[in-house]
């Protein structure tokens, strides 16, 4: 299975109007896109009323077809100008979800939003963040516009079957695009018009430029009441719709974002999170055990990178979308707070057989797309390192190095910066008691502070509490050391990994590293890990000269992380073994379906980030802080699955 995406192949007529070739249609009309757009979907929906009458936080738009975007650069400006006319409105957001299975590749996309001068500054905010063609959820942020945009590069049908559905829907207006029916049967089906009242909230709409008789019928069946209006143009009709829904679909009512949440810890996840939340307006205390940013995250370099495999699974797609929104993520922390970072590429060396066959394999299958990992040999490599190497090896050109502390900094300060962030440092959490939907913190310094809700970032301190007892945490020793700058080194442009790895200076001193002790929680720097450290880098790269001749001035930092059996973080509500207990036992057979009254709990986790914190903190914050305030979630649901902490009982439950 392959996640690289089929792009669409494209020309333009001639009035300019892009056509895709695939199903012999234009994406939008040839007399105004822009002005069909206003008219079929804009005024279809009613978006301009409703959005004054919306009581919610968050207004969720579903397309069926994103082509060339036009929809989105429309709808987006026009939530741009209501949230200028009614600054003080409770909606503060747009969340637009949409789905291509043919997207237009980055050249394609770059010279078809070049047309749209009405919206140059929507499409410029497009442009620079549009993603190339890996399947999978997209999100984007577009602040300038209030706007959040999912963009599921898949199938709509198999896209919609990943999105997950809270109590009271997901959708509260619905752009049925897409190629005319008669072009594009696949998608206009009896399934589509079923999963768009499984995701609608109640009174949700639906407009569509299309009058065609199966549409109208698909919609009725599936509980949607239709009507006909106008067409845009030269088009005599088109249909409306309304999803009136009922208890028997889903409850009324919008979930509201939590007015206070309490994070424990105070490194790269802790600090992400608070950021995360802190955008969105929730009112934010973080508390430090000693200073921020002093375990793990405390390290001058850490590598950033995806973990990818061979084979598509779960885990390389929850590494790879992690990793490209942690990119842009980053990208944009830095445009408001500078942090000590080099996105100078990162070369993960084929250093013996096995990895060098398990990489051929990777590329072989061609499962990723060549923007994120690429095969080089001995000499393209060593080009990339500015270093002789032994060998070739997998190029990951958008990765490099980031300082944890610098920007811990930055995320704090910017969180600070909203007025929506309190830190209290040397606040270490000794124990919690639960009691009524609240949880009390009994801290070491004799404090106690009454929480709404509590996010546990603590990583490998979580094993203190007995809340989480039930859980196969693993905490694990690693010491790395900071190598002085000296020839060849200083001449080392990228990050090389394979054991270990070993980036290029930062302050004049290069991280070199690390050792993996499971179960040692000691923190003192060893002599014996050191010369482990050294041993290993000069085995890795023994056909070069120069890893044999490093000096080591025995300068290093030893920290733990957190990791778990199946390497997968921890993310989402921290399970009550005995709920879950309880619950199993009157079922007939297995079902990982949790019900809220059991999955509920006011106590959330944000750890086991292991080695990869820097790749997976910024999307996991994102789908943490979307969860507690209510609001779509960022990756697909077998990716969510395989995040939350509930799936080792889950196995265990299913075992016994």
């Amino acid at each position: 299975m392959s996640v690289k995406s089929t792009y669409a192949s494209v020309h333009f007529n001639q009035t300019g109007t892009p056509v895709a070739d695939n199903f012999d249609d234009v994406y939008f009309s040839n007399d105004s896109g822009v002005e069909e757009t206003q008219y079929v979907f804009v005024g279809g929906n009613n978006l301009k009323e409703r959005w004054q009458e919306c009581k919610a936080h968050t207004f969720v738009i579903a397309e069926t077809g994103f082509g060339t975007g036009l929809n989105l650069l429309v709808v987006m400006t026009a939530f741009r100008e209501f949230r200028q006319a009614y600054p003080e409105h409770s909606l503060t957001r747009l969340h637009f979800i949409t789905t291509e299975m043919y997207p237009l590749s980055q050249a394609d996309m770059a010279d078809t939003l070049a047309r749209f001068n009405e919206l140059s500054e929507a499409a410029a905010a497009l442009q620079a963040q549009y993603p190339f063609g890996l399947s999978g959820c997209h999100r984007l942020h577009f602040d300038g516009f209030n706007t959040t945009v999912d963009l599921w590069f898949s199938d709509v049908h198999e896209a919609m079957g990943q999105w997950q559905i809270p109590v009271q829907g997901l959708v509260d207006a619905w752009f049925l695009d897409g190629f005319a029916p008669s072009k594009n049967p696949q998608m206009w089906t009896d399934a589509l018009f079923a999963n768009m009242a499984r995701c609608s909230k109640q009174g949700a709409t639906c407009a569509t430029f299309t009058a065609a008789g199966l549409v109208k019928r698909g919609l009725q069946a599936a509980g949607f009441s239709v009507s006909k209006r106008k067409g845009f143009g030269r088009k005599r009709e088109m249909i409306t719709a309304e999803f009136p829904g009922g208890d028997a679909v889903h409850t009324s009512g919008n979930v509201k974002k939590p007015e206070q949440v309490a994070i424990i810890g105070g490194g790269i996840a802790a600090a992400t999170l608070a950021y995360t939340l802190c955008q969105r307006g929730v009112k934010t205390t973080l508390y430090c055990a000693n200073e921020p940013a002093d375990g793990a995250s405390g390290n001058p370099q850490g590598g950033f990178y995806p973990q990818l495999h061979a084979q598509a699974s779960v885990a390389s797609q929850i590494q790879a979308h992690t990793f490209l929104f942690a990119r842009r993520f980053y990208q944009q922390i830095n445009t408001q707070r500078k942090f000590k970072h080099d996105f100078c590429g990162v070369l993960q060396l084929a250093f013996n057989d096995a990895v060098k066959q398990r990489q051929q394999k990777l590329i072989a299958n061609d499962v990723w797309p060549e923007n994120l990992v690429q095969g080089v040999d001995r000499q393209q490599a060593q080009a990339f390192a500015g270093v002789p190497l032994p060998c070739g090896g997998l190029h990951i050109p958008l990765g490099g190095w980031i300082n944890p502390p610098s920007l811990v900094d930055a995320l704090l300060t910017l969180g600070k910066q909203t007025s929506n962030l309190t830190v209290h440092c040397h606040h270490r959490l000794h124990r919690m008691s639960e009691h009524d939907n609240q949880t009390m913190l009994h801290f070491d310094n004799g404090k106690k502070v009454e929480a709404q809700l509590v996010v546990l970032a603590t990583g490998h301190e979580l094993t203190a509490f007995d809340q989480c007892a039930d859980l196969p945490l693993r905490p694990v020793r690693g010491q790395v050391e900071a190598m002085p700058e000296q020839s060849p080194l200083n001449d080392l442009k990228t990050v090389l990994c394979h054991k270990g790895y070993l980036t290029p200076a930062m302050d004049e001193r290069h991280a070199l590293g690390s050792t993996y002790v499971k179960g040692d929680t000691a923190t003192e720097v060893r002599a014996q890990e050191s010369k482990q450290n050294l041993t290993l880098h000069q085995q890795a790269l023994k056909e070069t000269d120069w890893v044999h001749t490093l000096s080591h001035d025995n300068q290093a930092r030893a920290a733990v992380r957190l990791g778990v059996p199946d390497h997968q973080p921890l993310c989402g509500a921290l399970p009550d073994a005995e709920k879950y207990r309880q619950w199993h036992a009157t079922l007939r057979k297995h079902s990982d379906e949790v019900p809220a009254n059991v999955a509920g709990r006011n106590i959330y986790l944000l750890s086991a980030l292991g080695s990869r914190g820097l790749t997976t903190a910024p999307l996991l914050a994102e789908l943490l802080a979307s969860q507690l305030c209510g609001q779509p979630g960022p990756l697909a649901k077998s990716s969510i699955s395989a995040l939350d902490p509930n799936r080792f009982i889950l196995k265990t439950l299913k075992q016994s």
